[in-house]
């Protein structure tokens, strides 16, 4: 059955890849969605027997992740704007450099805590402004444990802000900003 399923993703991989693009206009959604479709298929891999048209299931549940990929982006990229907006609206610039710099300190210290690998991967991300690709190719590691590694590490930055009084939404902004400087 391995076999067959191997088959049957190498198959659909590059038609799944060029219609998510094509959509997404993106390689880097491409990318990270088609690997996405693979796993839910090989999560699914016992049911897909029982699917009548797979081919139509394929297409559907990728049409499905790329919309909700690109609502997602879009709701993002408005959240982060509009943070911005009102974090710089109260603050004098010289008031916001100390805090940012007070901020990455902390930011510093949570990645302190990481194991040194997770630690690496997200300092290549945030710093050197690598993606997962290029992370997974600097450090001899698959794409999808370089994606888990960094999520991780920005869950226990996330905790530590938090742990450290800072709450939520100022949390996003300052790992957005940390991101940008």
């Amino acid at each position: 059955m391995n076999d067959d399923f191997n088959a049957l993703l190498d198959f659909y991989k590059p038609k799944i890849y060029s219609y998510v693009l094509s959509i997404s206009k993106s390689e880097y959604a491409a990318e990270d969605l088609t690997q996405d479709i693979m796993i839910k298929l090989w999560l699914k891999k016992d049911e897909l027997t029982e699917i009548r048209n797979l081919n139509n299931y394929i297409f559907i549940m990728a049409k499905n992740l790329t919309l909700n990929y690109l609502m997602k982006v879009s709701f993002n990229e408005k959240m982060a704007t509009q943070m911005i907006r009102n974090a710089t609206a109260y603050q004098n610039p010289a008031d916001s450099k100390v805090t940012m710099r007070d901020y990455n300190k902390l930011i510093e210290e949570a990645a302190k805590g990481l194991t040194p690998q997770r630690r690496l991967v997200f300092q290549l991300s945030r710093q050197e402004e690598l993606n997962y690709d290029e992370i997974a190719s600097r450090l001899n590691l698959s794409r999808f444990t370089v994606k888990n590694h960094y999520l991780t590490a920005l869950s226990v930055v996330r905790a530590y802000l938090v742990k450290h009084g800072i709450s939520t939404i100022p949390v996003a902004l300052i790992l957005f900003k940390y991101y940008l400087s």
